[in-house]
């Protein structure tokens, strides 16, 4: 009796168990295992959504998306088929496509064969299907970028999602295969420009055999979005950048907007899905760095930096603007000599002037007064050393170095020597073209801002999903003072000092040049804003190795203003006669820079220069 009870419990307890299995499957498990079915019993064939198409400010088309042919197997079609069978059909589509084909029929998902095939070619298999079970040619999307190379940093490329991506965006959506934007506005953007992916859900039976289309849902193509980028402003600069390496930016000084950034070596996007642009990778292997943005990579600024240690040395009252320092082309520190980089020297020159005619002896001074941190305290007011914040991938932080800085990464400590290379924007000082170009804006608006490049995304009813808007981040932290003595300063470096060239593109304009010491050549840097009276726009001109700012990088922004003001301009501004070149000393006497010139020319120009002859100013 007491056996039959235990035989009796164990087989309640296996029913119970059982029973319990059964709720837990048919009512808690029902819908996951539901799905569960109908995923083995549909395949899904995908159809890929084209992604937004891309316009400049002005609606012209910067890229696009166009349909190409690609031919799939669906294999648990094919594994219905005997091992003959099986065997004709690739050899048949691979005479076809002129390639071997070698396929697993056991996958689960559509195998893609190959894409980009002809017109002719898709017609001729899609003409054979019956002959072909389980082969199928679809139509996908591919971005085209029918000006090629132009603005390839600032627009990026796009490709397929890497396995690194996709763990990041794995919850985002994304899945293997998708295409994905890999730099440029193609990488910051990739989620609201990409499409809705369609494709028919197909009923197969246990031998994989279709039986029905149980769904059809087409493509729903991505937003378009509208740049800030001026494409005709964009032509001018990459061609008058001339296959030079470097970067011209050209930004709104009213709203940060982003005009136009070019950047040179470059690619062309269309290497990325056309295999008939193969070939330029030999070329590309070549070039040094043509995917790195060197409007967003950092460099030494050389005088460009001397608005920022001027502003210290005014603001932290370490000199007045009519101080007096006379420059003989060097300049002495401990057992050092620097040189001036005009060796016959400037004279008895003010502050201001050191400025206007980038006379490096004052600045040596200045930095030597001002030290490390008080430099770095005012180069972070100006945005430097960190990011603008601008809507684009690779963007560099740049370096703005102080004592603490040298002691932690060098073990060094900080002396005079390292700070008079700091007042000339030498030594371990980084920037962007970028970070000046919003540093200048600043100096004639008063504003830092935030540059963008997106204007607006809209999507297929017109709705606005999203808007770009100018943001100004700070007010640049100076006394109006010391600005409007800045902008003045600008305004006769281009009027009668080194910028001289770019007065004649018959737009009043104010900048500074800028030649950085470097291995091997310099760096040539101008930058500028114009008009001079009611800024519109901000030009920074980087050449690299260009050894000379006053020809190199001055003469593209000259050409640069020329273009604006034929095209763009909507005032007029007078520039004033040409009165040449002159540097004025003592604040009082003005000496023709030719005169100067001559004199470094003569035989003992290695020696101290004599002091100039003061000629009063009517009489010039």
């Amino acid at each position: 009796m007491k056996k039959l009870h235990i035989i009796v419990a164990v087989f309640l307890a296996l029913f119970l168990l059982l029973f319990m299995r059964l709720v837990q499957l048919q009512m808690i498990g029902h819908g996951k295992l539901a799905l569960l079915a109908l995923e083995n019993a549909a395949k899904t064939v995908p159809e890929p959504a084209p992604r937004g198409v891309i316009y400049d400010r002005y609606d012209r088309v910067l890229v696009e998306s166009r349909p190409i042919f690609a031919v799939r197997v669906l294999p648990y079609v094919l594994a219905g088929e005997t091992s003959e069978k099986r065997k004709d059909v690739l050899e048949e589509l691979g005479r076809m496509l002129n390639e071997k084909i070698e396929l697993k029929v056991k996958a689960s998902e559509p195998l893609l064969v190959k894409e980009n095939i002809s017109l002719e070619t898709a017609v001729r298999i899609a003409e054979k299907a019956r002959d072909l079970p389980g082969v199928v040619v679809t139509s996908q999307p591919v971005r085209l970028y029918p000006h090629g190379d132009l603005a390839a940093h600032l627009l990026g490329y796009v490709g397929e999602i890497e396995a690194k991506e996709l763990d990041e965006l794995r919850g985002q959506g994304y899945r293997l295969g998708d295409i994905i934007g890999k730099d440029g506005v193609e990488k910051t953007y990739d989620k609201l420009v990409r499409g809705v992916d369609g494709g028919k859900k197909v009923e197969v039976d246990v031998y994989g055999t279709p039986l029905r289309i149980l769904e059809s849902l087409e493509p729903r193509p991505g937003p378009d979005m509208t740049l800030t980028i001026d494409l005709g402003l964009q032509q001018e600069a990459e061609k008058l950048l001339a296959q030079r390496e470097g970067a011209v930016i050209v930004m709104s000084a009213r709203t940060g907007e982003i005009l136009a950034m070019a950047s040179y070596p470059n690619y062309d996007p269309n290497i990325f899905s056309d295999p008939l642009l193969n070939y330029k990778w030999q070329d590309y292997k070549k070039q040094k760095h043509p995917f790195m943005n060197r409007a967003l990579a950092h460099y030494p600024p050389g005088s460009i930096f001397k608005i920022i240690t001027l502003a210290a040395a005014l603001e932290e009252g370490k000199a007045s603007w009519d101080e007096i320092i006379d420059c003989r082309g060097y300049y002495r520190v401990n057992n050092r000599i620097a040189k001036c980089w005009l060796e016959g020297g400037h004279g008895p020159i003010s502050v201001r002037e050191g400025l206007v005619w980038s006379c490096d002896v004052v600045f040596y001074e200045l930095g030597k007064r001002l030290g490390p941190d008080l430099i770095a305290k005012y180069a972070e007011k100006f945005g430097l050393g960190r990011r603008s914040g601008i809507d684009l991938p690779q963007e560099k932080r740049g370096n703005v170095p102080d004592a603490k800085w040298k002691k932690r990464n060098l073990g060094e400590e900080w002396y005079d020597g390292d700070s008079i290379n700091y007042g000339i924007g030498q030594g371990w000082v980084q920037v962007t073209p970028l970070q000046m170009t919003v540093a200048y804006t600043a100096v004639a608006t008063g504003n830092i801002f935030r540059p963008y490049v997106v204007k607006e995304i809209k999507d297929s009813a017109g709705e606005i999903i999203y808007q770009g808007k100018a943001k100004i981040v700070n007010k640049l932290d100076l006394s109006p003072e010391t600005i409007e003595l800045i902008r003045g300063a600008l305004h006769d470096v281009v009027d009668r000092a080194t910028g001289v060239s770019v007065r004649f593109s018959g737009v009043t304009a104010a900048g500074k040049t800028g030649t950085a010491e470097n291995p091997g050549k310099a760096h040539a840097w101008f930058i500028c804003y114009a008009p001079y009276e009611h800024p519109e726009v901000v030009i920074a001109a980087f050449v690299a190795h260009g050894e000379h700012g006053d020809t190199a990088s001055a003469h593209l922004a000259r050409d640069m203003l020329k273009w604006y003001k034929e095209n763009r301009l909507t005032g007029e501004y007078e520039v004033p006669p040409y009165a040449g070149q002159y540097i004025l000393q003592k604040e009082k006497f003005k000496v023709p820079y030719g005169r100067k010139k001559e004199q470094e020319q003569k035989p003992q120009e290695t020696t101290p220069a004599p002091e100039q002859t003061e000629m009063p100013l009517e009489f010039l």
